[in-house]
């Protein structure tokens, strides 16, 4: 639903929080004639940015709503729902907005919104790049982060145009304030344990995702996966479902698209068709034939052909951060995959691993995880754990309490680096794959792939 952007004249409108998404917003509501007020519960730097503009900030602000009349209150991801400002706003009756829904208000494009605990970002990435391919003018926005793609949704709806496809990335933190957000297409990807320091439990996660599909209607489209029961259960919606998975499966209403390790086909009652080969796909694992499935059933609605999806298939690459070949050192491959930051994702990236790994992991646990669980999966595929970070002594327990044995614990990511190459064999893989947060060590999961990268190619030039 657009506002017309004469609507937003004179509404006098409180951002909360001065990132990247508050800023954009607070910018573009004051290019739209609000009278916007931006606070931060810090001095973050985009905060002299927005004053220069002529929009009002205030800085350090650590109680509830000022003491002004708001017609509305947009808030940043970052901002947790509990928080004073955000109750204060409830009880008052001032409506309040995520990014999501402002985004959606300001967009004159179609969404495809692709949410989920890990793959969502790679997901939403196949899809910009298959519409593209096959010439639509997809505009990849929204919570991913990935040098050169990341576009607040905000912005990308403010400047959007009817021809264009908006495929934004859609985080749970993001769904927790929306009321009318309706995407065209929605994607759930996967869901694990994550995020629960916020969100309390498994099923208050899902279920704040699950409003991805809430307002959708008999004209739009809900891409699920086929094999997850619990996902399936949370999604309430007038939208048709198209399922995806690894393998053919049966279901009692929608169509389903599947990927095996050659071909992605698409079946809708007793008809089956094959749309593309997927010999010439570079990204490794499982959990990647998964998000090609996803991706592909989310395009099924612009028709696209299977001579430009197999181009898009046999031309795309993973964001940076996510199974990212780093360099080759002695016979040894060096994996960078910062973004995992949960067990699942560090349990699918060992999947994926054709050779023995040497595992660097450690950092924040968000979820009190149970990392002895990956202990089999260690045995057939990991050579030795290299534990770092804050939580490195708990995980340590956790793996030996459950028979692993083979673990170094270093101070350091460059200390993980050099030890994890005394370990590894010519012909293994040396692979970061944190399964935690970054926040101990790093600003975010990109410095800390940054990081690894140097050191990375400080070892490879120390080698020459």
């Amino acid at each position: 639903m657009n506002m017309k952007n004469t609507q937003w004249q004179n509404k006098r409108i409180l951002v909360v929080g001065i990132g990247r998404s508050g800023y954009d917003a607070a910018r573009v509501l004051h290019v739209l004639g609000a009278q916007v007020t931006a606070c931060d519960a810090g001095s973050p730097p985009l905060a002299s940015g927005l004053a220069d503009l002529g929009v009002r900030v205030r800085k350090n602000w650590q109680g509830g709503l000022p003491q002004e009349d708001y017609d509305l209150v947009v808030t940043s991801p970052g901002v947790p729902a509990e928080s004073p400002i955000l109750q204060e706003a409830v009880q008052e009756a001032i409506p309040v907005w995520s990014e999501v829904e402002l985004a959606y208000h300001l967009s004159q494009a179609p969404i495809i919104g692709v949410t989920g605990t890990n793959g969502k970002s790679t997901t939403a990435a196949l899809i910009s790049h298959i519409l593209i391919t096959a010439g639509y003018r997809a505009v990849l926005c929204g919570n991913i982060a990935a040098e050169g793609m990341e576009r607040t949704f905000t912005d990308a709806a403010y400047q959007s145009r009817p021809e264009e496809i908006l495929v934004a990335e859609v985080s749970s933190f993001q769904l927790e304030w929306v009321h009318e957000f309706r995407p065209h297409v929605g994607v759930w990807t996967t869901l694990s344990a994550d995020h629960l320091d916020r969100h309390g439990s498994l099923e208050e996660y899902g279920s704040i995702k699950a409003r991805l599909f809430r307002r959708q209607m008999k004209t739009d489209f809900a891409v699920i996966p086929g094999d997850d029961a619990f996902i399936q259960s949370l999604v309430q919606t007038e939208a048709k479902y198209i399922y995806f998975s690894l393998q053919n499966i049966d279901t009692i209403e929608g169509c389903v698209i599947w990927s095996d390790a050659h071909r992605i086909y698409f079946r809708n009652g007793d008809e089956t068709v094959l749309l593309a080969s997927t010999e010439r796909y570079r990204l490794y694992g499982e959990h990647n034939r998964r998000n090609l499935a996803a991706a592909v059933a989310a395009c099924l609605p612009w028709n696209i052909s299977g001579e430009h999806l197999e181009e898009a298939i046999s031309t795309f690459r993973a964001p940076p951060h996510r199974m990212e070949w780093v360099a080759e050192i002695d016979g040894v491959q060096y994996i960078n995959n910062s973004m995992c930051t949960n067990l699942q994702a560090a349990e699918e990236s060992l999947k994926a691993a054709p050779v023995p790994v040497v595992l660097i992991m450690g950092g924040v646990d968000k979820s009190d995880t149970p990392f002895g669980k990956m202990v089999p999966l260690l045995q057939q595929k990991a050579r030795s754990v290299v534990l770092m970070g804050a939580d490195a002594a708990n995980i340590e327990k956790q793996l030996r309490a459950a028979g692993w044995e083979h673990i170094v614990r270093c101070d350091s990511l460059e200390e993980a680096v050099w030890r994890a190459r005394d370990l590894a064999h010519p012909g293994d893989w040396v692979m970061l794959s944190p399964g935690c947060a970054s926040f101990d060590m790093f600003a975010n999961f990109q410095e800390r792939g940054n990081a690894f990268r140097r050191i990375v190619h400080r070892l490879e030039g120390s080698h020459d």
